[in-house]
């Protein structure tokens, strides 16, 4: 008998014109096995995908499948069931399914009714609920492309009544009002939890009292009032087994692609399906066990009694009794047989480790981005935190009381614990790192290529022993092995030469990634797009239209906490030369021959190349009062015999020597303890000539704000609305890209993620190559010494919470550019001012 093939190669069972059908089911991961399928029941299909990406198409492409198949050969709606899932992971996984789906233009949204197989009841935010991940993820984006979907189609409960019972026997009275008018259900999507829940139908609520199991299962519509102490949000409302399992199709998400967890469903669909039936139950017969006279000569015959009937135990699974009638389709992640991904933070108990770097590689686990195949190792020398001796140690102390507050869950938690190992190892003791080997080893249990990416959350005078210790002893031979630095890359040009020196010395070029996390930005990244996909806007990146580049950076909080390391670098070393000299290259570059990240860093180095050397003139050195008084800098100050001289302002004017940018003021400022903190970059355009047509009017200025609110806008002019206004009357105003809003986005990723994601990726788009870090030393060596050695320069006082020194706006001044309020008259703005 041949059948059809299915997405993954699988058969797929067909209906068949005789009553019983003997044939043979192909499935690559059972084998091959005999069935007998009776006439009118469908079969299960396994859909394998290979990416989060291909998991969401193939999920949409079934449902869509399904809904287009339903309309064309059917007059009436196509009824979908929806359950909300557990966990952030699931939950954002679902709504990418939804938003996608709203994108299919051939579905007829009229025909379309969709009900909630579950809900949340008595949360505390409206955003948690599954009517509102719904509304979010499928209403509003139909709305948006224009699709006729009616109001009263999304059939959900309505949780502000109260008690939990009132609100279930409201939702059922709706659900009966709509299987009145439509066949269905359809198709129901679900999720199996990790204690083989379905629905909110929790084993610990029936198991607790078996007559809550007839209740699930009574043949009636109903809906289920169910409690839960695993899982987020204790009440949850419902809809009986019994409307689940008269669904024509059933889409199960099992998200990672275990063979047990497909065992498990193909096990308890074979079960239900094809296991031995139960005999039909005999006509109950009386056995005579005695006769007897009474008094009055009546015979009378005895019985034996009846025996007590049994109650069988409810099963560990709803889903065992669910798979019984739908066509069932299993969509899950392909396991990744080959490659093995091992994440090694070094100096995992430190205060960037925790802040900064665990936190992001928790997002990218809650995103969905970090491969199903990926262990996160923390490792420390238990010389400096001894208190730190096992991963339980490690994630009570460290990592829970900062993972706490991302608006996980607790399953989303215990996923990411379940993926997190602690190995204390010191670098000096070779077998110590052996040990962080073996264990590596230990989790890669079988896989072809061991991959390994090592994080070096430490200070810089340790990158190069513990590069080395890594190489001898902890170094991947069947994959590849990249590893992470953090800035500072030295405190000088000769610093950070010997650096990069010591780490050629064990590893490539192409395996080292310095990270500047500015460059993964959002609207860092989109500097090349702006200028290079938008070809209007490329001929203005030219001297001939603009005045002067302002790059600025704002903070408006001082150096608590860490005025000991900043003192030994100051806001020249910390702030420009590195993250703004990184934007003024993507600023100031030409189009690269592709956008591969050599022909890419290409560009960059070229421009600074064609940067001269900072002129000290050009240069204003800030210190905000109240910088002295911390008391670690005054124990420094103790001890060098000196009030320090370290800015925590700078303004500097940088030049470019080349065609495009020719007399051109770049000009940057970086400061901490300011009015506000921001990152903006401004180009103002060159003023229109005095006895132009429209007189004398502000200059345009194109806006990039990179942070906060990242946003792209235009100043330009428009003439005043109104009867009596005349054609000169005109005002500056704002052309607006707000990416947040034009983009709809749940959620912008940090810096951070986008970095890490990009090494397991082996992406060196946004990371520092060495010819970079050497030219952007070339330029600021000078200044600095001449400040530092030459001058000893000190520092201009300004206010906590201010502008900066009154010399620094002089400076700005004098290099041409001006500051315009809301109405184009010159002075400082009150809502756009750097």
């Amino acid at each position: 008998l041949s059948l059809p093939r299915r997405r993954d190669g699988m058969v797929h069972r067909r209906r068949l014109g005789g009553a019983t059908a003997e044939f043979i089911v192909v499935d690559p991961s059972i084998g091959v096995i005999p069935s007998t399928l009776p006439f009118g029941e469908e079969g299960i299909e396994r859909i394998l995908a290979p990416s989060e990406r291909d998991f969401i198409l193939k999920s949409v492409d079934y449902i869509e499948e399904c809904m287009l198949k339903y309309q064309h050969n059917n007059v009436g709606s196509f009824v979908l069931g929806l359950s909300g899932m557990n966990g952030r992971v699931r939950r954002t996984r679902l709504a990418d399914i939804l938003t996608c789906l709203a994108s299919r233009r051939n579905i007829d949204w009229q025909r379309v009714h969709v009900f909630l197989v579950d809900e949340r009841y008595g949360i505390q935010q409206e955003e948690d609920s599954n009517a509102c991940l719904v509304n979010d993820a499928l209403v509003r984006p139909l709305v948006k492309n224009g699709a006729s979907f009616p109001e009263g189609h999304l059939v959900y409960p309505d949780t502000s009544l109260s008690p939990v019972e009132a609100c279930a026997a409201a939702y059922q009275e709706r659900l009966e009002a709509l299987f009145d008018k439509q066949h269905g259900p359809h198709l129901i999507t679900l999720g199996l939890g990790q204690d083989l829940h379905v629905a909110s139908v929790f084993p610990e609520w029936y198991q607790a009292v078996p007559e809550r199991w007839a209740e699930a299962t009574r043949k009636a519509l109903g809906v289920l009032c169910t409690t839960t102490t695993i899982f987020e949000v204790e009440q949850r409302i419902c809809v009986n087994l019994r409307i689940i399992r008269k669904a024509e199709n059933i889409m199960l998400f099992l998200g990672e692609g275990t063979e047990e967890a497909w065992a498990r469903v193909k096990k308890a669909f074979d079960e239900e399906r094809f296991g031995e039936r139960k005999p039909k139950r005999a006509r109950r017969t009386i056995e005579p066990a005695g006769v007897m006279m009474n008094a009055d000569g009546v015979m009378m015959v005895h019985s034996k009694a009846p025996k007590v009937k049994t109650v069988e135990p409810p099963p560990a699974s709803p889903l065992d009794y669910v798979l019984k009638y739908s066509n069932v389709s299993v969509v899950q992640l392909r396991i990744d047989k080959e490659n093995h991904y091992s994440l090694v933070v070094l100096g995992a108990a430190g205060d960037l480790a925790k802040k900064k770097t665990f936190p992001s590689i928790f997002h990218l686990h809650l995103g969905r981005f970090l491969p199903p195949n990926t262990s996160i190792l923390g490792v420390d020398d238990p010389t400096f935190h001894s208190e730190i001796k096992n991963v339980d140690d490690f994630w009570e102390r460290r990592l829970q009381p900062y993972l706490r507050g991302q608006n996980a869950t607790k399953e989303d938690l215990q996923e990411f614990r379940d993926r997190l190992s602690f190995v204390p190892v010191r670098m000096v003791d070779a077998e110590s790192v052996q040990a962080l080997h073996q264990r590596i080893v230990d989790l890669v249990q079988g896989k072809t290529k061991d991959n390994r990416i090592f994080y070096l959350a430490l200070p810089s005078f340790l990158f190069a022993t513990t590069v080395k210790a890594m190489k001898a002893n902890c170094w991947s031979t069947t994959g590849f092995c990249r590893v992470i630095v953090e800035k500072p890359f030295g405190k000088n040009g000769k610093e950070a030469k010997a650096l990069s020196d010591s780490l050629k010395d064990y590893i490539t070029e192409a395996e080292t990634y310095r990270m500047d996390h500015y460059l993964a930005k959002t609207l860092v990244l989109n500097l090349l797009t702006l200028r290079f996909a938008n070809r209007e806007f490329g001929s203005l990146f030219h001297g001939h239209h603009i005045a002067n580049v302002r790059i600025t950076f704002k903070e408006a909080i001082g150096v608590q906490g860490r005025a000991g390391y900043f003192d030994g670098y100051g806001i020249i070393r910390d702030i420009m030369q590195n993250h703004l000299m990184q934007v003024l290259t993507l600023v100031a570059m030409e189009a690269p021959a592709s956008l591969e990240a050599e022909d890419v860093r290409d560009e960059k180095v070229k421009v600074l190349k064609q940067i001269r050397p900072i002129d000290p003139k050009d240069c204003v050195i800030g210190q905000y009062e109240g910088y002295q008084d911390d008391p670690d800098i005054q124990s420094l100050n103790q001890k060098n015999g000196f009030a320090s001289r370290c800015p925590t302002f700078a303004a500097v004017v940088l030049y470019l020597d080349n065609e495009r940018w020719s007399g051109v003021p770049f000009i940057m400022k970086a400061g901490k303890a300011m009015e506000t903190s921001s990152t903006i970059v401004r180009l103002q355009f060159k003023k229109a000539p005095p006895n132009s047509l429209f007189g004398d009017q502000p200059q345009n200025e194109l806006v990039i704000r990179i942070q906060p609110n990242e946003t792209i806008y235009y100043k330009i002019l428009a003439k005043l609305p109104g009867l009596t206004q005349r054609a000169k009357d005109v005002q500056q105003t704002v052309l607006d890209l707000d990416l947040k809003k034009r983009f709809e986005l749940r959620r912008t990723p940090e810096a951070y993620e986008k970095l890490i994601h990009d090494v397991i990726q082996g992406e060196s788009h946004n990371f520092v190559r060495r010819d970079e870090l050497d030219e952007a030393w070339r330029i600021f060596d000078p200044l600095l010494h001449q400040l530092e050695v030459g001058e000893k320069r000190v520092p201009e006082r300004y206010t906590f919470g201010s502008r900066g020194p009154v010399k620094a706006d002089a400076l700005i001044d004098r290099m041409g550019f001006r500051r315009y309020t809301v109405t184009g008259v010159p002075g400082f703005a009150e809502d756009d001012f750097d």
